[in-house]
């Protein structure tokens, strides 16, 4: 890994985005009471601070939600929603997209009534079926929960199952979309994107690599190059990467 950390340093301008939930941080029943690791917040202020280097948080939480648990701030950008959103931008529902929203909030709601535990989150272009805490409780429920969830029909629009949550979304953005958008705006000739989820495999599928570089972390099947272990081997990553940018 050393060799290619090396490579990336040098790019005339680099680009490092990183997932949150999962890659910077670990997860939590509460979705607000989680932390992300000192050592990758560090190495990503000094990355944001380098010249020609942009850093990047892109998650899945709404913008909103993103901020209030990653302490990082401008010259950092944020992507949220899946890159629906972005912090260089507005962006609008359309009666149709608020339409489909509702509807999939409703069949839901439906769920969650029958399986005590599951539970929704509202995002501005997306509602979620989170089963997180009902397969802690009661696994069999859960996996039953999960498969009524794949079964709603999701029209016209997007829908993404992951780990113990099954998403809705009323636009086509997608983490890949988003970073093919930064690199453009930044002008990067070298883009890293570490994240765990399969959403992310969005954002490995629109990297040259090389000389870009996909990093997966944990286990599953991937698009990416490179894989590390957990969030203790993702700040391990970032920090190399940090030291040798600025060497």
């Amino acid at each position: 890994m050393s060799s290619v950390i090396s490579q990336l340093a040098a790019a005339e301008h680099l680009a490092v985005v990183s997932d949150f939930d999962g890659t910077l941080a670990g997860f939590a029943d509460d979705i607000y009471a989680v932390s992300a690791h000192p050592d990758s917040l560090r190495a990503m202020e000094r990355l944001a601070a380098m010249p020609s280097t942009t850093v990047a948080i892109l998650s899945g939480r709404h913008l909103e939600g993103l901020r209030r648990v990653c302490p990082l701030s401008e010259p950092v950008i944020f992507g949220g929603s899946h890159g629906a959103e972005s912090s260089w931008d507005d962006s609008a529902l359309t009666p149709e997209m608020t339409a489909h929203l509702e509807a999939k909030e409703a069949e839901i709601r439906d769920i969650m009534a029958r399986y005590p535990g599951a539970e929704i989150e509202i995002k501005p272009f997306q509602r979620v079926l989170h089963l997180r805490k009902l397969s802690q409780s009661d696994p069999e429920a859960a996996a039953t929960a999960y498969e009524e969830g794949l079964a709603l029909e999701p029209g016209a629009f997007p829908r993404t199952a992951g780990k113990n949550v099954v998403e809705f979304s009323a636009t086509a953005a997608t983490k890949g979309s988003w970073i093919s958008t930064l690199r453009e705006r930044v002008g990067a000739t070298a883009t890293i994107f570490l994240g765990d989820d399969v959403t992310d495999e969005d954002g490995f599928s629109v990297l040259n690599q090389p000389p870009d570089l996909g990093v997966k972390v944990g286990e599953g099947d991937t698009q990416a190059t490179h894989r590390v272990a957990d969030t203790d081997a993702v700040a391990a990553f970032l920090t190399e990467l940090a030291d040798a940018r600025a060497s």
